[in-house]
């Protein structure tokens, strides 16, 4: 919770005590009227949230009854207040204002968007349109230095506009994720790159299918503040909402249930994501020499590109990795291996490839997902990795354990702490990269993969 929620909670408390314990009501009066000035300020000073209505329709309810209960509160009203007052408490707790982790690394962190369209690609989703190409937001993150004058960036940008649609995703009423408006990230828009003689190693990463390049920005800030430029586009159509700068949108349409044409629609799909990839390397090419204009340019190593991808962007990254020969590294977390083409699982994968997922896809939709991916590792090269940390589901590789201390009763997200699960995971590509792309002699991976909550799968 929020400083200012925190301190009106401390003075509702103190003010139930003093009406539940004192006949002369003055004391009463003075913390009810300082718990109003604390409301005030938190109203003012941090913004009101939908989950913190207990806590202010309280006040009024605790003055009504000091008006009419004059002689002594009687034990059923006690108790009423009591729960409320613990209901009050509770829901900021369970739905809290959460803070994405410190980045930790010798850089600040700095980011600019770019609108990018594809005019050699037709827009297959849109069959509405015949005319339409292939558009693309996409997002860079970069070292840069510190500047205390910016004001970070939020978590999510155009909440109002995203909130129907996270709503939907989620089945959840429309004013539920409203208050993600309040939570920001550790990055700033506009801050020059940091000045070095030097490049940076690229990370290009792809977002599951009804998610959004934002729902991994810990591990973006993560890596940029060591030393890495991350690339994260929206996946048109597949992304729950991208949202283009004249307004105009992509929704989702990439829910096939029931569609007798899917394995049809996801083969193209796929080829679709793995194209967004290589046209991303096009653009940065174009960064690099100077033709579109960015705080990256001539910054860039592409001599250094990994990809990395959760869920159906794993996926995406295998087969990228697998299709443009330049990219130099694969990582991804808890990926969905069933829609990989088998071409490319009897091709396997050529260059150092890191597989991090949850212990057992067993009553998942796809019980298959790991037999599949035998059958890939198999058939890569070396270096490879397959990584399973305990404890863990598919929604742990992601910011998803961070939104809610219960989180783990609601979505797919296991008993590991994301104070545990995030750090671990991000040092854990992290490592990776230090290792095979960055071509350090570190073995700061090999001694992490011997952690407890690993079990390594030769």
């Amino acid at each position: 919770m929020r400083p200012f929620e925190i301190l009106t909670l401390i003075l509702i408390a103190g003010a139930l005590v003093a009406l539940f314990t004192h006949k002369e009501r003055k004391v009463f009066l003075y913390l009810l009227f300082g718990c109003i000035l604390a409301m005030l300020l938190q109203h003012f000073l941090e913004g009101h949230r939908w989950q913190f209505a207990l806590a202010v329709y309280l006040l009024p309810s605790m003055y009504g009854i000091h008006r009419f209960q004059k002689h002594g509160i009687n034990l059923l009203t006690k108790g009423v207040l009591s729960v409320w007052f613990g209901a009050a408490v509770l829901l900021p707790w369970i739905i809290p204002i959460f803070t994405l982790p410190a980045p930790g690394g010798p850089y600040t962190v700095g980011t600019e968007m770019f609108y990018w369209v594809d005019s050699t690609r037709a827009e297959w989703f849109t069959d509405e349109d015949q005319n339409d190409v292939r558009e693309l937001i996409v997002q860079i993150w970069y070292p840069s230095e510190i500047n205390i004058d910016e004001k970070p960036e939020p978590y999510l940008d155009f909440i109002d506009i995203r909130a129907k649609t996270l709503a939907s995703a989620g089945a959840i009423p429309e004013f539920f994720p409203s208050h993600l408006k309040y939570i920001n990230t550790n990055s700033y828009k506009g801050l020059e790159i940091v000045n070095l003689e030097k490049s940076f190693p690229v990370v290009v990463f792809s977002h599951g299918i009804t998610s959004t390049r934002h729902l991994h920005q810990a591990l973006y800030e993560h890596l940029v503040s060591r030393g890495y430029i991350v690339v994260a586009p929206d996946h048109s159509f597949d992304a729950n909402l991208t949202i283009f700068p004249d307004g105009h949108v992509a929704d989702y349409r990439s829910d096939l249930t029931g569609n007798p044409d899917s394995g049809r629609v996801r083969k193209m799909q796929m080829s679709t994501r793995a194209a967004d990839i290589s046209f991303i390397l096009n653009q940065l090419e174009k960064m690099q020499s100077g033709e579109i204009k960015s705080q990256i340019n001539e910054k860039i190593d592409l001599e250094k590109i990994a990809v990395g991808g959760h869920s159906y962007g794993g996926s995406t990254a295998t087969v990228a990795s697998q299709r443009d020969k330049r990219i130099n590294a694969c990582f991804v977390l808890d990926s969905w291996i069933s829609p990989i083409p088998q071409e490319t699982i009897d091709a396997g994968v050529h260059v150092p490839f890191l597989f991090m997922g949850r212990p057992t896809w067993q009553g998942s939709d796809y019980p298959g997902n790991y037999p599949r991916l035998d059958s890939l590792m198999a058939h890569s090269s070396n270096p490879k990795y397959r990584l399973i940390i305990r404890e863990t589901e598919h929604l742990d590789y992601s910011d998803i354990p961070l939104f809610s201390p219960i989180i783990e009763y609601a979505l797919d997200v296991g008993s590991l702490s994301a104070s545990v699960s995030i750090p671990l995971m991000n040092e854990l590509v992290h490592g990776f990269l230090e290792k095979h792309l960055t071509d350090q002699t570190s073995s700061r991976f090999d001694d992490m993969i011997q952690n407890e909550l690993i079990i390594s799968i030769p």
